[in-house]
């Protein structure tokens, strides 16, 4: 996935992104893919209650990203940022819509689905992320978590599943950072063998396609660094290419090579490499310092803890049988810096999920180790029942997940246009828009819904054309200002936004031409 980032990257910049050159970087990674399965040396899934569990947890995500894009994030920049890269060829920057400078890495993964026509297969890219994590997470613990190997494995990687779960119906990026780290925390423990610098080359260079992926990454590099500073010390001078000079630029050249793109762009366009993140200390371009304010506030409103399953994880140093185990203690290290940086941070759920692989792998170890260190006649006492709380839980759980993606998977046009209707706000207006179009549109509080708006529909929550400079001016002075920045119809949410269109001389300056539910297509008169 990194090296297709790549790929397409190239052909964005360039303006080659089409049909013809997605198609052939899929088919080169098939190639690839087929001679690398040819030389796997596939592990034995441990059978009985193990792959039981494994099976209750995977079930219901292959069903969850089968619906039509719904999730808010998605719908509001992730792909209608891919749908303009899709039907432009390039890599544009795209002011109308949210963050136009973030890095988009695992994005363009989302433009190429897009440029083959298919708005699915993105949540399908993005929950490839969440089974590779697992697989990942299960050979992990197979080989580092003492026995019984097989139950710890499968407990880690249903926590994993289980905790991630409402990621699969999502075109985010979350789970795709998560799949990155967790992929480079492994190339690390490879490095400690011999020969094992290609290894930390590798993981600089996935460290490199999740920071291209998502800012937060970037926190990871001071451990990154140290790391790097303790396999120096272990391996010596046989680590060397031929100075410890040419080790450290070739590992920053892998990590620069999937993401000094976008952070170059936003350095020499807006003078912040981090841009809007920088905007206090390098100056603010299309935000301001109100909306910076304004989104930590949302992220302090939105803060919550981690999942309880993952919590049994704050115990693995305590226990001695794990504690001696290197690979556990440096995932407790790299867990324990990842949930610090984010309290320090955020404290905004998701952005921790990079963090819940490795919490799942010591979760598991835990619980494994404390079940048995109890007595034997009470741990086979215990055991069956545990197993079979967990097989229950499982099962509920993916039931109701799966009675819950079932109606919202589409078949058909028809399906798929009721589903829309019902679930996504404005979507008839939309649609409406779609086929009688408006040469300029501003819309208030529909954010969640603009992949299905008309190209270059305007309005946010943040930049130069935020809601708030806008929903309190009274009829005459919001006519006045959108009809100077070229506007021709307004689009309003009325239940979030319910004061603008009640102003008495409202409709002396806009013209009511569609409502929808609580939403409301207005033009504006002319004349004024």
């Amino acid at each position: 996935m990194g090296l297709v980032i790549c790929a397409l990257q190239g052909l964005a910049i360039a303006g080659l992104l089409n049909t013809a050159s997605v198609l052939l970087v899929i088919g080169c990674g098939l190639v690839a893919a087929a001679l690398q399965i040819c030389q796997m040396a596939w592990p034995r899934l441990a059978p009985g209650w193990p792959l039981l569990l494994l099976l209750l947890a995977t079930l219901p995500t292959l069903f969850a990203p089968l619906r039509p894009p719904l999730a808010w994030d998605a719908l509001m920049y992730h792909l209608p940022h891919a749908r303009e890269w899709a039907l432009t060829g390039h890599l544009g920057v795209h002011e109308w819509l949210r963050y136009p400078w973030f890095p988009y890495n695992f994005d363009l993964l989302f433009a190429a689905a897009l440029v083959l026509g298919n708005d699915v297969l993105p949540q399908l890219i993005h929950a490839s992320t969440g089974w590779v994590t697992a697989w990942l997470l299960y050979r992990l613990a197979m080989q580092y978590l003492p026995a019984p190997a097989g139950a710890a494995a499968a407990l880690a990687t249903v926590t994993w599943l289980v905790t991630s779960r409402s990621h699969y119906s999502a075109a985010y990026v979350d789970m795709a950072v998560a799949m990155f780290l967790t992929a480079a925390f492994t190339a690390m423990q490879v490095s400690i063998r011999p020969a094992g610098r290609r290894a930390v080359w590798l993981a600089a260079f996935l460290l490199g396609v999740a920071a291209g992926s998502k800012y937060q990454v970037l926190g990871l590099l001071p451990l990154f660094g140290a790391a790097l500073l303790w396999r120096h010390r272990m391996q010596g001078p046989g680590w060397r290419i031929r100075s410890e000079w040419d080790t450290w630029l070739v590992t920053a050249l892998c990590f620069a090579l999937p993401c000094l793109y976008w952070y170059a762009r936003n350095a020499l366009l807006t003078g912040d490499p981090f841009n809007p993140l920088g905007g206090r200390l390098l100056g603010f371009t299309d935000w301001n310092l109100g909306d910076y304010l304004w989104q930590l506030q949302d992220l302090r409103n939105h803060a919550g803890w981690p999942h309880w399953a993952l919590w049994p994880a704050l115990a693995a140093p305590l226990l001695p049988s794990l504690r001696r185990i290197p690979a556990l203690r440096a995932a407790w290290l790299v867990a324990a810096y990842m949930a610090l940086v984010w309290l320090l941070s955020s404290r905004y759920p998701r952005y921790l999920l990079p963090a819940y692989p490795l919490l799942s792998l010591l979760s598991a170890a835990v619980c494994i180790q404390l079940l048995r260190q109890l007595p034997a006649k009470l741990y086979r006492a215990l055991a069956p029942v545990f197993v079979g709380l967990l097989v229950l839980a499982l099962g509920i759980i993916g039931a109701r997940s799966i009675a819950k993606s079932w109606p919202l998977m589409a078949p058909t046009q028809a399906a798929r246009d009721t589903i829309l209707q019902q679930q996504v706000a404005g979507y008839q207006v939309w649609r409406y828009l779609q086929e009688h179009p408006e040469a300029k549109l501003y819309q208030m509080n529909l954010e969640d819904s603009l992949y299905y708006a008309p190209r270059a529909t305007w309005g946010d929550v943040f930049g130069p054309w935020r809601y708030r400079d806008y929903q309190h001016l009274s009829p005459q002075p919001l006519h006045h200002k959108l009809k100077s920045e070229g506007f021709t119809a307004l689009v309003i949410h009325t239940g979030r936004a319910p004061t603008v269109a009640q102003q008495s001389a409202f409709l002396q300056y806009f013209e009511l031409m569609l409502v929808v539910g609580e939403v409301s297509l207005y033009r504006l008169r002319p004349g004024f």
